[in-house]
């Protein structure tokens, strides 16, 4: 059905300013992303291969622009007006975390979701805090599989001494989805823990991330 076969007050655009935008459905949030389709086809059944090659949404922040573009109906402005929604989400989530001070797993995990459980390779992170615990800044150190050779304290605490940061967070994602940490995870966590000891500086977790789930060595007790 087209949009201008519907009922006013059913169209994506008057339902969202009557009701919110949490009262639309994900097609209809994406119908009103890509705002109008075209003269073959209209934009509810773009929207719906929108859903079914994204599988629900799930992959829409790791879908490329070309990979949008050979949907029918879908060319570069809808394709970059869908990923930008995304990214600006993304944006928000991290916004929140850069403003409120970060002392437990919950208080970074949707970013981390969001920004690095998805992704296809592994990659490691630092995050540095102040003295209130309030993010200074994060680095993405490495990417590719994490091991103790590869994983050097001396990048993590270099950038610390540089930010003159108080306390470092560091996390990584498992591609696989599984976020039982492997023996190099282990062996990285502990190198960590020691380095930061004899740095004088605060190791206040380690976190595996994937898409539906997390790991926290501090709450497993590792860094104690």
């Amino acid at each position: 059905m087209k949009v201008k076969e519907m009922e006013v007050e059913q169209r994506p655009r008057e339902k969202a300013l009557r009701y919110g935008l949490e009262s639309l459905s994900d097609l209809e949030l994406v119908a009103l992303i890509l705002q109008s389709g075209n003269k073959n086809r209209s934009v509810f059944e773009i929207a719906s291969d929108v859903l079914k090659e994204s599988e629900g949404l799930s992959k829409l922040m790791s879908m490329h622009v070309n990979t949008l573009m050979q949907i029918q109906g879908i060319r570069e402005v809808k394709a970059l007006q869908l990923l930008a929604s995304v990214e600006l989400s993304k944006r928000v989530i991290k916004s929140k975390v850069y403003h409120a001070p970060i002392l437990k797993p919950e208080d970074v995990i949707e970013w981390f979701k969001f920004e690095y459980g998805t992704m296809s390779q592994e990659c490691f992170i630092a995050l540095y805090l102040d003295t209130k615990s309030k993010l200074i800044s994060h680095r993405v150190l490495f990417k590719g599989t994490l091991n103790e050779s590869v994983v050097h304290p001396r990048e993590v605490f270099k950038e610390a001494f540089l930010q003159n940061a108080n306390s470092v967070l560091i996390a990584h994602n498992h591609p696989s989805g599984d976020c039982t940490p492997p023996k190099a995870d282990f062996e990285v966590t502990y190198k960590m823990v020691h380095v930061a000891m004899t740095m004088g500086v605060c190791l206040v977790d380690h976190i595996i991330v994937c898409k539906n789930q997390y790991y926290s060595f501090k709450e497993h007790k590792y860094l104690d």
